[in-house]
């Protein structure tokens, strides 16, 4: 898992990524885990390997999800949806996790978010930016 403290918390990573004037509102962390059979036959090594992390923000203009490896957030992709022209999103709030799936054919996203993720407020935050993504008011 991430330690945020050592890049200077979630915000942090966004930065070489922003437009000029593009205001950060929410960041979010949060994981693609395999399918539940994969990790039932692979265990927790298995499913550690196949396991993706995330960190997700909102922009005034923008969704950004950076696909990270390592404790020093080591970005490995960089997905973005424009909001004035999103594609399709799916998403959904229970007890634990936010999911937020966007169904874009060139570049398809899924995500979840524990309620108790590393990075602050991470709950509040993922319900931010999945409102903003379902189109619902924060």
């Amino acid at each position: 898992m991430a330690k945020f403290d050592a890049i200077g918390g979630p915000a942090a990573a966004f930065k070489p990524y922003l437009e000029p004037g593009e205001q950060l509102r929410n960041v979010a962390y949060g994981v693609k885990q395999p399918h539940i059979l994969v990790i039932a036959l692979t265990g927790p090594i298995g499913a550690a390997i196949w396991t993706k992390e995330y960190l997700v923000a909102l922009t005034d203009r923008r969704i950004i999800a950076l696909r990270f490896k390592g404790s020093k957030v080591e970005v490995q992709e960089v997905l973005e949806y424009r909001l004035n022209s999103l594609p399709q999103a799916k998403t959904s709030t229970g007890a634990i996790f936010t999911h937020i799936k966007i169904t874009d054919p060139a570049k398809p996203f899924v995500v979840k978010f524990h309620r108790m993720g590393p990075a602050p407020q991470n709950r509040e935050n993922a319900m931010a930016i999945a409102a903003a993504l379902s189109g619902k008011a924060a």
